[in-house]
């Protein structure tokens, strides 16, 4: 949710007991969300060991830098500009969750290893093949988006 504040005080952020309040530069605009302390359930569990295990692929720079010009096209785009994307790596998320839902007995994203994703030739391995599989929405010049993971 969009904040607006009276005596101008841009680039507040913080916590109060039920609401984290944050600056972000990308948008211009400073959000709020209701905190949420997280339950130490199973999902939570499985939910942190999933997020460990991609941030331990670590895509390539030239994976990343295609990330982040898809990024860029997706929240310029008018059919994507009611919710944009904080980042390229909410991005590469969705694609991961998405991948792992079309190909439930190919892929565990608790154990994905960069190696499996060459071997298999996963549909992640470009952020054009993951357009082409339908894992995120295509746009226009995707198709110079071919840097492997």
């Amino acid at each position: 949710m969009k904040v607006h504040y009276r005596k101008g005080i841009r680039g507040y952020s913080g916590t109060t007991e039920d609401a984290v309040y944050y600056y972000h530069p990308k948008l211009g605009i400073s959000l709020a969300r209701t905190y949420v302390k997280p339950k130490n359930e199973a999902n939570t569990s499985r939910h942190t060991a999933i997020m460990k295990n991609l941030k331990m692929i670590n895509p390539s720079a030239g994976f990343r830098l295609n990330f982040h010009d898809y990024h860029l096209a997706y929240n310029n785009h008018r059919e994507y500009q009611h919710r944009p994307m904080l980042s390229w790596n909410n991005l590469y998320i969705k694609m991961m969750f998405a991948m792992q839902k079309a190909l439930p007995d190919q892929v565990d994203l608790k154990t994905i290893t960069r190696q499996q994703i060459m071997d298999q030739n996963l549909p992640c391995r470009t952020l054009k093949d993951a357009i082409e599989f339908g894992l995120l929405p295509p746009l226009e010049g995707y198709e110079r988006w071919n840097n492997l993971i």
